[in-house]
């Protein structure tokens, strides 16, 4: 019995001492090869997806194809078959137990052991190490600069009825709250516009609380509520830096279901510190485009993504006349990538991307490892030349993100939501 369990314990300590050392190109170029054995990779890797139980890594941060190439929708390219391919040849999932709460993506990877399964996945059953990389600080405004903030904060809920029962707990909500006040809060805006802030006066209103909480500094316009079911929005702004004046725009469009209500025009004025008008007044839109469904870029969605960006273009000009002024910031969640024809449309049209001046290689979403822009900044060419700074700040996309999944105990600003805020610097001449 006792030989027995020697030899045990010898075929065991031999099987996990035999551990093949290969680069990730070694591995993907032969994979039945290390079919059920041990291997560790020597390739430098980094975390580019994080969920419960896995992560998707490569040797650098994946791009979604349609973020650098035209995709599926728009006709294809050769430029995306390519980031396609390199995409799914650079990566690979591992099956881990690392704390999924604790891992974010852009982290980088040290040596560990993993068995090869067929499914071409890595198993282990120790967790990953990471060390984490350096996150871009918030850059402060500069001086006279006003800060305006672009955000989803995803489902943001006033009343826990129906759909919103079936993502999150009272409690939960709550946390929610308290974390996206304290986002804003850190940023130091002057106005955020805000997508899915569900629906009418009552979440602005619970929101405000939370931010109002020891000072009133905040006041709220929420977007005209004809016509609108569940999708909504919000302007929150500091009473003594901004002021709304006349009553805001709406477009309408795909009133076939309850996404149509998606494009919102404010007019503010700037406020001295005596709490009179400066004079010096700027327009701020905030649109939501219709969401991808799973597959992306399938061409349903894309043809009432169009239709949403003509309805937008239809009414800047109204804007322009309403608020008597050009200086238009368009702002919000456009549900597409840079490279896709919905964007390309507004650029075309007159509106440059201010993402793609101040920081083409950033990103604010990430997707099953892919990361990309969804959230926007366009401008008027009399606002551009104001646009002073731009940056996503990654308070959201890079940590595993599920809004059912709130840790109460998390008294952080991270994961409120899973899209990155855009902040945006102005100095209006």
């Amino acid at each position: 019995m006792r030989k027995h369990f020697l030899l045990l314990i010898a075929l065991y300590t031999l099987s996990v001492s035999a551990v093949e050392r290969v680069s990730l190109e070694q591995l993907q170029a032969d994979w039945s090869r290390y079919t059920n054995q041990m291997v560790q990779l020597t390739t430098p890797l980094v975390v580019c997806g994080s969920f419960y139980d896995s992560l998707i890594l490569a040797p650098e941060r994946l791009y979604c194809p349609e973020e650098k190439a035209i995709g599926l929708a728009d006709g294809d390219s050769t430029d995306y078959r390519r980031i396609v391919a390199s995409n799914r040849a650079n990566s690979i999932c591992v099956h881990c137990r690392n704390d999924y709460y604790k891992v974010r993506t852009g982290d980088r990877v040290r040596g560990f052991k993993a068995r090869v399964t067929s499914e071409r996945h890595l198993l282990t059953g120790s967790g990953v190490k990471t060390s984490h990389s350096r996150v871009a600080p918030l850059k402060k405004a500069e001086r006279g600069a006003i800060r305006v903030v672009g955000a989803n904060v995803e489902n943001l809920f006033a009343d826990l009825g129906g759909y919103a029962t079936r993502r999150t707990k009272p409690e939960q909500n709550a946390l929610k709250v308290r974390k996206v006040a304290k986002g804003l809060k850190a940023m130091k805006a002057d106005l955020y516009a805000l997508c899915e802030v569900q629906v009418g006066d009552k979440a602005p209103k619970m929101l405000l609380e939370a931010l109002n909480k020891g000072c009133a500094k905040y006041a709220y316009v929420s977007m005209p509520m004809d016509n609108i079911d569940r999708i909504g929005g919000c302007f929150i702004y500091r009473v003594d830096r901004v002021r709304p004046y006349e009553a805001p725009l709406s477009a309408y469009a795909d009133t076939s279901s309850h996404y149509h209500a998606r494009m919102f025009a404010q007019g503010f004025v700037r406020i001295d510190k005596k709490g009179q008008s400066t004079g010096e007044r700027f327009v701020v839109s905030l649109n939501h485009l219709k969401s991808k469904r799973p597959g992306r870029g399938n061409y349903d969605t894309h043809l009432k993504r169009m239709s949403n960006v003509d309805s937008l273009l239809a009414m800047l000009p109204k804007a322009t006349a309403l608020y008597g002024d050009s200086d238009i910031l368009l702002l919000g969640d456009y549900n597409c990538y840079t490279q896709e024809l919905p964007i390309q449309s507004i650029v075309r049209a007159g509106y440059p991307d201010q993402l793609m001046r101040f920081c083409p290689d950033d990103y604010s979403y990430v997707f099953k490892g892919e990361m990309g822009y969804l959230d926007r900044c366009f401008a008027s060419p009399s606002m551009a030349v104001q646009v002073v700074h731009v940056q996503p700040w990654h308070v959201n996309a890079d940590w595993y993100y599920q809004h059912s999944a709130f840790r109460l105990k998390d008294k952080s600003l991270h994961r409120y939501a899973d899209h990155e805020p855009i902040i945006v610097d102005i100095k209006l001449k």
